[in-house]
């Protein structure tokens, strides 16, 4: 595709430092975060990294940002700290019309630029989209929404095969298998957590408890007419 072609239509702000160079695809990318809003007239703008630890990607030199279904790179000019959040300048951003337009967008990198991290372990960032499979039963649990890193110990967030939403504890004496090329965790579940969202067992064992619940009212209740 001609990207300043579709550029000249209007669909989209395309930098033209980039105009010459490949599409990436989602499947090869991580999420980093998000740009938040504007920053100045000038065109910069706040970017939220969605990270574990944003060190390692504060020398980022591109940064790839959905644009009318594709992912489109942009060369990083400058980024500095900002409280909690970053202040970037992009190529070819210039204008705060132009900042605008990228509020509230995903920020995207190569798979390739994720920091290093050892055998078996995870960055909570990267397994979004991923499938989680249990350890003991080898079956297809769900999807992976995002990992919750907060009390006492981190939560993936899923999406259940039947549609529920739920999570999964991941204390630190569980067992993981990280099978990173797959896009899979293989966890060992607590026993009857997915009973509890997906409701395979228990529901006849409480209409029976109710049954008898009512049948000890009814005797209790019970009188005799002479």
């Amino acid at each position: 595709m001609d990207m300043n072609k579709v550029a000249s239509r209007g669909l989209f702000h395309v930098p033209k430092f980039h105009t010459d160079i490949c599409i990436m695809n989602k499947n090869d990318c991580f999420l980093l975060g998000k740009i938040t809003k504007p920053f100045s007239f000038k065109g910069e703008v706040v970017l939220w990294m969605d990270v574990d630890d944003p060190a390692p990607y504060e020398a980022v030199e591109t940064l790839w940002i959905p644009q009318h279904n594709m992912l489109v790179p942009y060369a990083v000019e400058s980024l500095r700290a900002n409280k909690d959040r970053y202040v970037v300048r992009l190529a070819d951003v210039t204008t705060e019309e132009q900042a605008k337009s990228l509020a509230g967008k995903d920020v995207w990198l190569p798979a390739s630029a994720m920091a290093p991290i050892e055998d078996g372990r995870f960055y909570f960032h990267e397994v979004q989209g991923w499938k989680v499979i249990d350890l003991a039963t080898h079956d297809d649990i769900g999807t992976i929404v995002h990992v919750v890193d907060q009390g006492a110990y981190p939560m993936l967030e899923v999406i259940f095969e039947g549609g529920q939403q739920g999570f999964i504890p991941l204390p630190d004496h569980i067992e993981i298998q990280v099978l990173r090329e797959a896009r899979t965790l293989v966890v060992e579940l607590p026993e009857g957590l997915i009973d509890v969202y997906l409701g395979h067992e228990g529901a006849d064992s409480d209409e029976d408890d109710v049954d008898d619940d009512n049948q000890s009212y009814e005797d209790d209740n019970a009188f005799d007419i002479a």
